[in-house]
């Protein structure tokens, strides 16, 4: 009998044992009884000192969770925690921190935002840590910083004032303090009476400011503050539009906003004005020069001309001008004249006829260092000539062939061949001489007229800069009388 007993005492007193230890598992770990469904997070810690597995996980001071993994990476360690599925974590919650008393065990605290939560993040979502998330001991370490400067503070009082020096620059401070509190005294006692005016002019502004904000002018404020504000409205407008046409710059919209961000289309406009700036760089370089002289040849005749030269590069010009002509011919008629008593009678008249006429130039010139060419009308008529320039450009021999024959035309046989020789004195001065139309007819005949009809000439030229230097001189002129 006391056998049995003996072996159930040990049963019940290992009973009692196994529960207690299952009592003491259960306190301890209650985890390992949770089935509850569980959410996966993460975060990253700067410093995870304290932070250990299985270490609490709360929010709004509830215990939610706990620590399940903690991972080192090459600058910061990854915390991966492990939450009720039933406690909604929110995007945009944070991660905090916390030390339970100043020797306390640390826990995690997850900051879920107050108001406007989004929804609600994902399995394996990443929480970050609140940038202003302080714990007991980054308090105790900031205090403590304050009381090494605190320290350092008094040490420096220490040695300045702490010794005889101190004691004499605190008592003269004293001193100071005194005298300027007399002086102030003394300054009060005898400026009493302009203190006193100053009042009263106080007194008289404030009263006037009264006046001013009195009803009668009150409403003339309101309005005054009322057009300020429509004012600041339209400013506002304004503000804004301003503000949509820089938003609408900065994305690429419309044409400015391509010139400012699309590098091909400013590609293009800096193509664009660059060949207008050669289009229009001779424009730019234009030299105007005037040629007027007058021809006598040896038939008599006389010949006046006036050229415009329209200089746009040292190889190339245009030449506008005009020119009186006058050409002699015979004008031949035949008649038949039957006066009905015989055989009809045949009766040749010639008479001499001069043709007076204004004629045109119009020509293109191109050359070649010495040598030139011009294409183009003279005196109304199709034709070409060659240029030598000699002397640096001071004399030049010029042949002109235009007018050119027509078929049984009794004027000439092949064409108005004009040679000649030009030479320019002091700039403006030019003397010319030469032979003109060798190939004409003898005045009613068709043979050549074996004298040579020479001419000689002479004229003025000049440019644009010497007529700015004329116009220039004959405005001080007139500016001096």
């Amino acid at each position: 009998m006391s056998r049995m007993g003996t072996e159930f005492k040990v049963g019940l007193f290992t009973l009692i044992g196994l529960s207690a230890t299952a009592v003491a598992i259960f306190f301890v770990s209650p985890e390992l009884f949770d089935r509850k469904a569980k959410v996966s997070y993460y975060t990253v810690l700067k410093d995870a000192s304290g932070i250990l597995e299985n270490t609490h996980v709360k929010t709004n001071g509830v215990n939610i969770g706990r620590v399940v993994r903690i991972k080192l990476s090459e600058s910061a360690t990854e915390v991966e925690l492990e939450v009720l599925e039933e406690v909604p974590i929110p995007a945009g919650s944070q991660i905090a921190v916390r030390t339970v008393g100043f020797l306390g065990d640390k826990y995690i605290d997850i900051v879920r935002p107050e108001k406007g939560a989004g929804e609600r993040l994902g399995a394996n979502g990443y929480i970050p840590r609140s940038p202003d998330s302080a714990d007991i001991a980054e308090v105790v370490k900031l205090v403590g910083s304050i009381a090494a400067d605190v320290k350092k503070v008094t040490e420096n009082l220490a040695a300045v004032l702490g010794d005889e020096k101190g004691e004499q620059k605190i008592g003269n401070i004293v001193n100071n303090i005194e005298e300027l509190t007399a002086n102030a005294k003394e300054m009060f006692a005898e400026n009493r009476q302009d203190i006193r005016v100053m009042v009263a002019n106080i007194r008289e502004v404030s009263a006037s400011l009264k006046e001013i904000t009195d009803p009668e002018n009150r409403a003339k404020i309101d309005r005054i503050l009322a057009n300020f504000d429509e004012s600041m409205e339209e400013v506002k407008l304004a503000t804004a539009n301003i503000k949509q046409i820089s938003e609408k710059i900065d994305k690429g919209q419309g044409t400015l906003g391509k010139l400012v961000n699309d590098d091909a289309a400013l590609e293009e406009v800096e193509g664009a004005l660059k060949d207008l700036r050669q289009v229009l760089a001779p424009v730019t370089k234009l030299q105007v020069s005037v040629d007027t002289h007058s021809e006598l040849r040896r038939d008599e005749t006389s010949q006046t001309f006036f050229n415009l030269r329209f200089t746009t590069r040292p190889d190339s010009y245009y030449l506008i001008g005009f020119t009186d002509y006058s050409e002699r011919t015979i004008d031949t008629r035949t008649e038949t004249i039957d006066d009905g008593l015989g055989p009809t009678n045949t009766h040749t008249r010639e008479r001499i006829k001069d043709d007076k006429a204004l004629r045109f130039n119009l020509q293109i010139a191109k050359r070649w260092k010495w040598i030139g060419a011009r294409l183009g009308l003279f005196e109304t008529t199709g034709g070409a000539a060659a240029d030598i320039y000699l002397w640096k450009d001071r004399i030049r021999v010029s042949t002109e062939v235009y007018d050119f024959a027509k078929k049984n035309e009794n004027i000439r046989r092949t064409a108005h061949i004009k040679a000649y020789a030009s030479v320019l004195f002091f700039d403006h001065l030019m003397a010319m001489a030469g032979v003109d139309d060798p190939t004409r007819y003898k005045l009613g005949t068709t043979t050549i007229d074996p004298k040579t009809n020479y001419f000689f000439g002479a004229g003025l030229t000049f440019n644009d800069q010497d007529l700015k230097a004329l116009f220039g001189m004959a405005a001080i002129a007139t500016s001096g009388q």
